[in-house]
This record gives structure tokens, C-alpha cells and sequence, in this order.
């Protein structure tokens, strides 16, 4: 699983899915907090539609933290003050950038993931129930 793919789903998650799946890492394996998680300002990048060209949309409050999960770094910048989700995901990183059996993990993730796109899925089709064509409306 790419990581952008792997951030954009464990930044959807609730704490409580990530809590579950980092509590599965902490029976098993030694965890160090590196960094105590703490709050931080963000620039946010964002592209412009017309000439294609980047510019800093503002700053967003968002959380930090770096864990070890048996020796091997882990790193979450979560969007928000959520200090237990922040050490969940970086637990979840340090545990998938480490050399050990990821399947298990790895499913649990693809599932939330799932659940997400789901759950996406209803909001856009309730949301075109109100879409208006203004082009028929002209005619």
C-alpha cells in the first residue's frame, strides 16, 4: 500500500479504529515515544485550476508525534489536536515501515479504508439529489 493512500485513510479514521489497530502493535511489540505528541502549525499547499500554479492556502492546527515500534521510526502529522490518534498512527507507520509480518495490518487498514470510500459514496449520492443543471433551467 503507498503511503499517500495509507495517510489519506488513517487521517479519515476515527481514534477509536486507530486505537484498536495500534493496541494489536502494542501487545506484540516494544513502543518508545520519541517526540510526545504536541500541537503545530501546518502550511497548506494547495493548487490553483486556472494556471495550474501552487500557492499557500493558510496554516491548520495539527498534531505531531514520533514513536519506535522495536527500534523502527514512526511519524503521524494529524490535522486537529487529537493527541491519541496521532500516537496511534505513528504506532500503525513505525510498526509498517518495520520488517515484520504486515498482512494482518495491512487488511484491517484496506477495510477502513473501504468503510471510507463507502461511506463517501453516500454522502455524493445524497448530495446529487439537490445537484441543479442550471443549463436545463435556462431552456
Amino acid at each position: 500500500m503507498l503511503k499517500r493512500k495509507l495517510s489519506a485513510i488513517l487521517a479519515g479514521a476515527s481514534k477509536d479504529e486507530l486505537a484498536v489497530i495500534a493496541n494489536q502493535i502494542k501487545s506484540a511489540n516494544n513502543i518508545k515515544i520519541l517526540k510526545e505528541p504536541q500541537k503545530t502549525l501546518v502550511m497548506v499547499k494547495v493548487r490553483e485550476s486556472v494556471k495550474n500554479s501552487l500557492f499557500y492556502l493558510g496554516e491548520v492546527l495539527a498534531t505531531e508525534c514520533m514513536v519506535t515500534v522495536d527500534g523502527t521510526k514512526g511519524v503521524s502529522v494529524i490535522a486537529g489536536d487529537d493527541f491519541e490518534k496521532a500516537i496511534a498512527a505513528a504506532i500503525i507507520d513505525g510498526f509498517l515501515n518495520g520488517e515484520w509480518e504486515k498482512k494482518d495490518i495491512l487488511r484491517q487498514i484496506d477495510e477502513l479504508g473501504k468503510e471510507q470510500n463507502k461511506s463517501r459514496e453516500e454522502i455524493n449520492r445524497q448530495l446529487r439529489k439537490s445537484k441543479v443543471n442550471f443549463n436545463v433551467m435556462g431552456e
